[in-house]
């Protein structure tokens, strides 16, 4: 009887429960093919529409509903086109022009709450370093100093603040140390990050100068609940190569009106080993704590509050001659953002952020020193930025004003510990307190005409650049330490389609970048490609990137293909010569001067192909090269990455809770080489990863890997040479875990 009673119980809630759901299906508005990996939000119920591009929602009175998908874009239902649309059962998306239509891709990092059926990524939430993120993406490499932390990103041959790069829009911090142990993406959070917006070549303008490429990293979009909602998540990791481990997570809780969270993360690991047996030095330790509050102040009105501190202790540079002893910053943004229906504006935002970093580096944790040396170096930037978003009928515009300013304090002193000179102590002023500040005012537009969409940017900026501290060997080179510039960029564009699945698109551009202050103002310091010291230039022109993009791109359900290729030529390229009548402070070969080369070109493509099989398998194909050229030395660009080949292969089994992987990397040799630099070639090399990720349960991730399979023995064109004949070796064979779960 007993039985029998549970069991009509059971029956009873199933029943209910399926009363109270109902299903919307999501479509594609110009095929009709159904929309699979669509995030959704509604009151506190969340997810991704299934591959029939369905989702379950309660039928309970849903006072909003929010879609969110890569090529569609974000949209919000309420009211009474909420209801309509609940009532037909089904919503017909239209593909996102700012997305297909133009220079700009968006890469998804995660799903925020994956539910049953789950897209997978690999293990995103733990990574350490947001450099090591963006070499997962066609064209991206980095410059590598050390080989566990300070990933500097380059895109098809721009590098450091030719590329603009930036969080949320407007939060950023600028490098302490001379040497970039600490560029922008070492100091941002991945963990709070959603997608990465890279907009390639000078074409868009919004976020500030744009001249190689523009990287966004979009935090999370503020999300409410009609009740009182727990939110969270936790991360695991570990790297058996080198004995990493990694940690994050996050706890939250939802309101009708405000939404808190506190995310943290640390990861720590030691030294690993190449393909060949031999130990890299890969000593680091890094972390973050931070807390982002959104606040609904009115209907539709969110403040936005984010504050976020990292550090990092004791982590290895052996390429340099000294080791990352300390880096502190602190990172903050608040953000008001208005949207109004029926009104002149659909959207206005101001943000306001600031950056502080100290950041201490020294010889210490070596023993073979003839000197202690250490330079304490401390940046300060503060960024402010306002936007409105102008819709009328198929157009878009984005206006505003950005402000930008930044300083670098800092000195290096050496004790020397023999010789004659033992005992004493040098300071050397390498900064100067320098200074570089910028205000600009910027407008994007995109109009739809029939299926064609045109594209036009601009932006001009003010630049004034000083050193508050000048010393005098800086002052015996130069008399003027003041210069500002007025830089004006701009860009048009076209793209349309076709057919049905072939898209092509052109865009020529003109971006300008001043010199930032280590251009400027480093003070005899070696801080390049070879062991040169470098002098700045306070009277370096500014760098103008004309630039040539052209997208094809063919699009099927069942397979994408696309190729993007560009041709730049920059006039005033900021480079550098050696100067054979200045003479090095320390035991450097030489002096090399900042200067302006009149002409350099680089040219490339990325080509991908996207294929699904049978709705189990999907392999993905890409290729990226870059061909770099000085004009005036008639000599290969330095630090340009050769071609690249990656080939991925996976299955989706179990409706998405089980995907094993096999990924193919081929890296070809690179035998064009800057010798002006003391550049060498790369062999080419291959590397295998094999990996399985698993959902065995509800809301549990978990990815399993073995990376480097076949152990092979490399190093990148990119990283730099300990010592002469010594390269920074790339990490061997790694059995690689990470678990995530979310509630």
């Amino acid at each position: 009887m007993k039985k029998l009673y549970f069991f009509l119980i059971a029956i009873a809630i199933g029943t209910i429960a399926n009363a109270q759901t109902l299903t919307l299906t999501i479509l594609d508005k110009s095929t009709g093919k159904p929309v699979e990996k669509v995030s959704y939000y509604a009151d506190n119920q969340s997810g991704v529409s299934n591959e029939k591009g369905e989702i379950i929602l309660p039928a309970t009175d849903i006072k909003f509903l929010k879609l969110s998908h890569i090529s569609y874009g974000n949209h919000t239902f309420t009211g009474k086109v909420l209801k309509e649309m609940l009532s037909s059962g089904k919503i017909l998306f239209a593909e996102n022009a700012l997305t297909t239509l133009n220079s700009i891709s968006v890469y998804a990092l995660k799903e925020r709450n994956p539910k049953a059926s789950i897209s997978l990524q690999n293990a995103d939430w733990v990574h350490h370093d947001a450099g090591s993120v963006l070499k997962q993406i066609p064209g991206f490499d980095a410059i590598k100093k050390s080989p566990a932390f300070g990933f500097d990103p380059t895109f098809r041959g721009f590098k450091l603040d030719q590329l603009n790069i930036v969080n949320d829009g407007c939060m950023c911090a600028t490098a302490a140390c001379p040497n970039r142990m600490d560029p922008p993406t070492s100091q941002i959070a991945i963990n709070q990050i959603q997608e990465i917006e890279v907009i390639k070549g000078p074409h868009s303008f919004r976020y500030g100068p744009g001249m190689g490429a523009v990287v966004n990293f979009k935090m999370l979009d503020p999300e409410f609940s009609s009740g009182l909602t727990p939110f969270g998540r936790i991360t695991g990791g570990y790297e058996s190569n080198g004995g990493v481990y990694r940690t994050e997570g996050q706890i939250g809780l939802r309101g009708k009106r405000i939404s808190t969270s506190l995310n943290g993360s640390y990861s720590k690991g030691g030294d690993y080993k190449a393909g060949n047996d031999s130990l890299v030095q890969a000593d680091f330790s890094r972390g973050t704590f931070g807390i982002i509050t959104d606040i609904e102040t009115a209907k539709n009105q969110v403040l936005s509050i984010n504050v976020n501190r990292n550090f990092a202790r004791n982590t290895d540079f052996p390429v340099l001659m000294m080791d990352l002893l300390t880096d502190d910053t602190w990172m903050t943004q608040g953000k008001y953002k208005i949207s109004r229906e029926n009104h002149w504006f659909k959207e206005w935002t101001t943000q306001v952020s600031a950056g502080i970093v100290e950041h201490l580096m020294g010889n210490k944790l070596r023993n073979n020193a003839s000197m202690l040396a250490q330079t304490d170096a401390n940046t300060k930037t503060i960024n402010a930025r306002t936007e409105f978003l102008i819709e009328k009928a198929k157009s878009k515009f984005f206006v505003g004003a950005y402000t930008k300013y930044e300083t670098i304090s800092g000195n290096r002193t050496r004790e020397m510990l023999m010789g004659p000179n033992k005992g004493k102590v040098f300071t050397d002023y390498i900064w100067q307190d320098g200074e570089v500040s910028r205000y600009g005012v910027f407008a994007d537009s995109y109009h739809q005409f029939g299926k064609s969409t045109l594209s036009v940017a601009a932006r001009v900026d003010q630049v004034t650049g000083n050193a508050r501290t000048p010393a005098e060997s800086f002052l015996k080179n130069y008399t003027t330490l003041k210069k500002s510039d007025i830089n004006v960029s701009a860009s048009v564009g076209i793209s349309t389609k076709l057919t049905e699945a072939l898209t092509a698109g052109a865009w020529l551009g003109r971006g300008v970048r001043s010199a930032n202050i280590s251009e400027r103002f480093i003070n005899y310091l070696a801080i390049g490609k070879d062991p040169y010291e470098m002098l700045g230039n306070p009277d370096l022109k500014p760098e103008k990137n004309n630039q040539l993009d052209l997208n094809l791109t063919y699009k099927t359900v069942l397979t994408v293909l696309s190729f993007s290729g560009y041709y730049s030529t920059v006039n005033d390229f900021i480079s550098s010569k050696i100067e054979p009548t200045l003479k090095p402070l320390m035991t450097a070969p030489g002096v090399r001067r900042y200067i302006n080369i009149d002409k350099a070109t680089l040219y490339g493509f990325e080509a991908n192909w996207n294929h699904r099989y049978a709705k189990l398998l999907t392999q993905q194909f890409t290729l990226a090269y870059t061909y770099g050229q000085n004009h005036t030395d008639k000599m290969p660009l330095p630090e340009i990455s050769p071609m690249n080949l990656r080939y991925t292969l996976e299955a989706d089994l179990l409706n998405s809770r089980l995907q094993p992987y096999a990924s193919l990397r081929y890296s070809f040799k690179q035998d064009r080489i800057a010798t002006n630099y003391g550049e060498v070639a790369t062999n080419a090399f291959k590397v295998v990863d094999l990996g399985l990720k698993a959902a065995p349960i509800h809301n549990l991730q978990a990815t399993l890997s073995l990376t480097n399979a076949f152990n092979e023995n490399y190093r990148e064109h990119l990283s730099r040479f300990i010592s002469a004949g010594k390269p920074l070796l790339s990490q061997g064979r790694s059995f690689v875990v990470n678990i995530s779960y979310l509630f």
